[in-house]
């Protein structure tokens, strides 16, 4: 799948991305997001990587779908070198909840 959004586009688009993948009240749509963010990060990490914090502040959404979604996403990055692990201890942490919902499911 190619993605239609070129980088200025996607540099341009970022911060009203990352609104909606924090504000939004539908869980399906923070999900979307997160993973448009990540296909965003792969094809641009340049332009993701001032935002990486807030990619890692969906591991806390109140949705277990979202989060779920998020430690998929940032699983991926993160094998793949594209995106750098602050803090492991804290995100670990925060992960261990979701991690044990996705073995038991």
């Amino acid at each position: 799948m190619t993605l239609a959004c070129g980088q200025q586009c996607s540099e341009s688009n970022l911060q009203l991305l990352f609104t909606v993948a924090q504000n939004s009240g539908e869980a399906a749509v923070r999900s979307n997001c997160i993973i448009a963010l990540g296909d965003l990060a792969f094809r641009f990490p340049n332009v993701l990587e001032p935002w990486t914090e807030h990619m890692y502040a969906r591991l806390n959404d109140k949705d277990p779908r979202v989060r779920k979604n998020s430690v998929l996403v940032l699983t991926h990055l993160i094998l793949n070198d594209m995106v750098k692990v602050p803090s492991l201890t804290l995100q670990l942490r925060n992960m261990e909840n979701v991690v044990s919902n996705m073995v038991s499911q």
